[in-house]
Order: C-alpha cells, then structure tokens, then sequence
C-alpha cells in the first residue's frame, strides 16, 4: 500500500490544495480530536472542512491519516442521528485510506459490523468484526481485542455455527477486565445457549450477567434475553412478566419494548383486562413503528457494505491507466529531448558556421520573447489594476492576495518568495509593484497600519535585499523584466 501511494505521488498531476487549507484541516484533527482519541467530536461543520480541503487526489496520498480520521469522527456523528446510510459511506472512505493506527482502522469496521448487525445481516457484520479483531491485536489494546472477540462469538452464535464460537468464547475467557467486560462476556455465552435452545444453560449466563450490570438500562439486553428464554423455553408467562416491566420502564430500544409489551400482551388476554390489552397494543405499535424506521435506516447502508467487500477500490483501474499514460508521455519527452540534443550536437560538429548562425538566430528570438513576454507583463498588469483598481483589504492576507494574481504574476510572485521575505513585507512590495503611484499614506491605509509601521517594513526589506529604499521601485521593475 505505501508503495503504491509513492508511486502516485510521483505521478500526480491534480496537487490543488493550498498550504493554508492543510495546515488548518491538520490543526483541527491534532488541536480537537487526537487530544482525546476515539471519543465523539460533534463540530460537524469543522469535519467537513476538512473533509473538503483533503479529499483530492493529492490530500488522499499525503494526508491519508488525517482525511481518514475525518471520516470517521463524520461517520459516527451520521450514526448518532440515525443517518446510517451517510455513516457507512464516511466508514467506507476511512476504510480505504487505511489509517495508520490500527485502533482506528479496528474502530471503523466495527461500527460497519454493527450496523450490519443491527440489520441481522450476520455473515456480513462478521467479516467487519473478524477485520476489526485482526487490526485491535495488532494494536496490542487488550480490552478493545477481548471486546472484538466477543463480538466475533456472538455473530458465529447467531449463524448456528457453534463450534467457532464456543473456541472464540474459550480464548476471550483467558482476558479477566473490568465488569462491563464480565457481563458481556457471560451474554454472548447465554446466546451461544439461547440458539441451541439450551434454555436452562441460557438463564444461568444471562443472570450472571446481570450482576456485573450497575445500570438498569444496560440491563435490558439480559432482561431481554431471560424474559425470551422463559417463554420460548417454558412458555411460563408470569415468569417474564417482571422483566417486561423493567424492560418498558427502563429501556430506549424499540425492539426490546415491543418484545416486552407482547409479553404483557399476552398476560392482560389471559386475564382479559381488555382495556389494559388495548394500551399494551398501542405502545406496541409506536415501539413497532420506531423500529420499522430503525430497521429502514440500517437496510439503506447494506448494499453498499456488500458492494464495498466485493470491490473495494473501484477506481483503482484508473489510476494505473492514468500512471501508464503519464510514464509512457515521460518516456517520449525524454526520448525527444535526447534526439534534440544529440541532433545538435552532430551539427555542430558538421558545420560550425550554421551553428553561429543558429545561434544568432536563437538570440533573435530570445529578445523577441522578452520582448513579447514584457509586453504581455505590461497587459497582465495593466489588467490587475483594471479588476482591482486598488488593493482590496482581503490583500492583507498574503495568501489570497498570491491566489487572485497568481494566475497573472506567476514568475514575479516565485522571484519574490525567493527574497527570503515575510509574508507582510511580500505584501508591501506587491502593492509597491502594482501600484507604484501609492503614497506612504495610501499604502499604510490599504495595509491597515500606520504610515510608521510601513515605513518599519519597508526598511526592513531593503536591508534584506541589500539596496537603498530609493532604489526598491525599480529593483521590483527589474524583477519582472527578468521573467
């Protein structure tokens, strides 16, 4: 992979991104994000600067880790409206730019497993996860690795491929942390249970989960599964009736309301409390309605999970072609420029007086260029003065100003970055050059300075450049006559 990102490096052609938008979109990942790593950064609309200013061809290759981390923190905030499909297409991009830290490369395919998950497309949010545990042991991060197996035993759990994940079950056993852990660890056993429908088996791992649960609401899942495993087991409805109320009162999660209402359901039929039957079924239905819209989101972001496994880099073809193209116009460049050269010699060897002669005529051209390109200087000139008749304040800004008559002053603007100058004092010698006319009192005011403070600059300048302050307008004339 890093060979690849030199190779086109190399070879690009397409570097459109300014120093200045870099810079920021790098300061934001290290200032706002990696100062605390993997937790939740909600500025959105800084995200998306940096997702702008990076995802070029040039951003991809030599910002890959910070346009990478971008996506991600994008991704998860998509997930957390419930804008899944967005979310996956931000764990696509960061997947691909392949982040130097194995964490996060862990990180983003999980969140693509849970959202295949949370649509029970098992085999697919397995592949996420079995990625996510590799990258997490690379990591040497114990929790995250024990936590990605666990992940992987329950996917193999729910598939019925039971010995897989009785072996995974046993290896995240060797890891003894902290009680979250715990009670993760006895719910994906009480599932390994539930789908053989050892039932008896089942209850036992989901209470024992409970009891590394502090919060009720990260209870409901076990509440869940014992209520479930009591009725499908025993069909013994007082039994789940106790965890049902829990499971309303204290979960966010439609699916495990509508499980829990239809077990309450169930009880007020049997004892034909009909207005009881008739509130249970109206929460039902709006617990069944959130998670018909639920289910709706996570259906949006599978096809293109699937479509990502199957051809990860679909462009990739285009860039070799455009690399072969490139090294086959650089192959003929340079075989016409050698012809060029060992032509030229030969004749100069032949007949040394046609070679004066071209010379002559070489020199001919040579001062008709300069005078052709001094009067095309005059005409770019006279057109910055006709589109900005004075200097706009956004001028102060070396970098707009370089933008707006870079397309116009090119060479000009590259002789004067070789001066060694700061960016006030570049400033101060384009307006002199460009409007030459200015007195000290009009340039201070488009500087937005005093007439002190621009005189300070401009004798700095000349002491740079090693002449007297009255010979500045004409040494930035001479500049362009060089061009």
């Amino acid at each position: 992979m890093h060979r690849v990102r030199v190779v086109i490096l190399l070879l690009s052609v397409l570097y459109s991104m300014s120093s200045c938008h870099w810079q920021e979109a790098k300061n934001i990942i290290a200032d706002s994000i990696d100062q605390t790593e993997h937790v939740i950064y909600d500025d959105t609309m800084a995200l998306k600067r940096v997702i702008c200013s990076l995802d070029n061809p040039a951003g991809r290759i030599l910002m890959s880790n910070t346009l990478g981390k971008a996506y991600y923190y994008m991704g998860r905030n998509y997930s957390l409206s419930n804008q899944i499909k967005e979310a996956a297409e931000c764990y696509i991009e960061a997947d691909r730019l392949q982040i130097d830290d194995p964490i996060y490369r862990g990180r983003v395919n999980s969140c693509m497993g849970y959202i295949c998950a949370q649509n029970n497309s098992d085999s697919l949010a397995l592949i996420f996860y079995e990625r996510a545990s590799k990258d997490f042991l690379e990591s040497g991060n114990e929790w995250r690795y024990a936590q990605s197996l666990l992940n992987v035993c329950l996917r193999h759990a729910h598939l019925h491929q039971f010995k897989e994940s009785d072996s995974l079950w046993q290896h995240a056993k060797i890891h003894q942390l902290d009680s979250s852990y715990k009670a993760r660890f006895y719910e994906v056993r009480g599932v390994y249970f539930y789908e053989q429908q050892q039932y008896d088996s089942a209850l036992i791992c989901f209470k024992l989960g409970l009891n590394f649960r502090d919060n009720e609401q990260d209870k409901c899942f076990g509440y869940l599964k014992i209520m479930q495993s009591y009725y499908f087991g025993y069909k013994n409805i007082d039994s789940t009736l106790n965890y049902a109320q829990k499971i309303v009162s204290f979960s966010k999660n439609p699916n495990y309301i509508s499980n829990a209402y239809f077990c309450l359901m169930l009880d007020a039929q049997i004892n034909t409390n009909t207005s009881l039957l008739s509130d249970y079924a109206h929460a039902r239905e709006d617990a069944n309605r959130l998670l018909d819209l639920s289910i709706s989101s996570y259906s949006e972001a599978i096809p293109l999970l699937k479509e990502y496994l199957f051809n990860p880099y679909p462009w990739r073809w285009v860039w070799l072609l455009l690399a072969l193209m490139i090294a086959m116009c650089g192959v003929l460049i340079a075989g016409i420029l050698i012809y060029r050269k060992r032509t030229k010699l030969q004749l100069h060897m032949s007949n040394e007086h046609i070679v004066e002669l071209s010379t002559q005529l070489e020199k001919q051209e040579n001062e008709l260029n300069i005078a052709c390109q001094k009067n095309h200087q005059t005409k770019m000139i006279d057109e910055i003065r006709i589109k900005y008749p004075t200097p706009p304040n956004k001028w102060n800004d070396y970098c707009r100003l370089k933008t707006d008559i870079n397309p116009y002053l090119s060479t000009w603007l590259t002789a004067l970055e070789e001066l060694n100058l700061t960016n006030r004092e570049k400033v101060l010698c384009t307006f002199i050059f460009l409007y030459p006319y200015l007195s000290a009192e009009e340039l201070a005011k488009f500087m937005c300075m005093t007439k002190g403070g621009v005189q300070v600059i401009r004798t700095h300048v000349v002491k740079k450049v090693g002449i007297t302050s009255t010979q500045l307008v004409d040494y930035l004339q001479e500049m362009s006559k060089e061009m």
